[in-house]
């Protein structure tokens, strides 16, 4: 099972995925989370954390020259994209002892290395469930993970966002007991979502 969390920047993806972590910790997840970093109320950057390792690296900066590579006014570390983070992809598999992996994110900034869409093919092919984060903006590059039907990909707003994490808690444990996809709730999911954006 493959699961694609998808919204607008600050709705909260990666805030789930630090829950879904928690909820799953009997399960063993392995994975990453990028971090905000604020000065003064200002975002200045972005860091990458490790579970359940715990370490972190810069991801993207504000302050300082991580690379000559840019996102709008971010300085991106491609040294720690494609020395640590890609290599951490490539060493999560389904013969691993861990049974979730979670990741966060498939987005611009990552793949600002050519290296980084194949570490994605490779999380995505894992027999193991894969809860991930994509970017929001119709990217040509992200079409293939948000338009493959064997994803379920959920669009997180403003009105689903705090009980998310516990649906997806339940769809894992009726995969794992049934063995197919429940579409029971992804369905529910999907008429939440569309009555959310019609109530805007």
């Amino acid at each position: 099972m493959k699961i694609i969390l998808q919204g607008r920047p600050g709705v909260g993806k990666s805030t789930i995925l630090k829950k879904i972590y928690t909820l799953l910790e009997s399960k063993n997840p392995r994975g990453c989370i990028v971090e905000e970093e604020r000065e003064n109320g200002d975002r200045i950057g972005f860091r990458i954390k490790y579970l359940p390792e715990g370490g972190s690296t810069q991801l993207a900066s504000t302050k300082e020259a991580l690379s000559n590579v840019f996102l709008s006014k971010y300085s991106i570390n491609i040294k720690a994209i494609e020395n640590e983070l890609i290599p951490y992809m490539f060493n999560m598999s389904s013969e691993s002892d861990h049974g979730v992996f979670i990741f966060d994110e498939i987005g611009r900034m990552q793949q600002k290395s050519d290296k980084f869409i194949p570490a994605v093919d490779h999380i995505m092919s894992i027999s193991k469930p894969v809860i991930a984060t994509i970017v929001h903006n119709d990217e040509i590059w992200a079409r293939k993970y948000k338009n493959n039907i064997e994803n379920f990909v959920i669009a997180i707003t403003e009105f689903n966002c705090n009980y998310i994490a516990d649906t997806i808690k339940t769809m894992l444990e009726y995969y794992e007991k049934h063995n197919i996809y429940p579409y029971d709730l992804k369905n529910k999911l999907n008429l939440m979502t569309s009555a959310s954006r019609e109530s805007r």
